[in-house]
């Protein structure tokens, strides 16, 4: 049986990152977080934004930063 993604709020996204719920919004709608609007509430599923991060911290400009 395959299990469900989480789904995480607008609210739980700003938590996890350190800023308001405001700048979320904003990142959503600009396409800067992989999100999906239910009604008029942003959305994320836990697996994409692992994904994006991932794909963040490998990225050749998050490598140089390192050296």
């Amino acid at each position: 049986m395959a299990t469900q993604d989480k789904i995480l709020t607008v609210s739980q996204i700003a938590k996890f990152f350190g800023v308001s719920q405001k700048t979320v919004w904003e990142w959503c709608k600009k396409g800067l977080l992989p999100a999906f609007k239910i009604g008029k509430d942003w959305k994320i599923r836990q697996s994409d934004l692992q994904k994006m991060i991932h794909q963040k911290i490998h990225s050749p400009k998050a490598q140089e930063k390192l050296f």
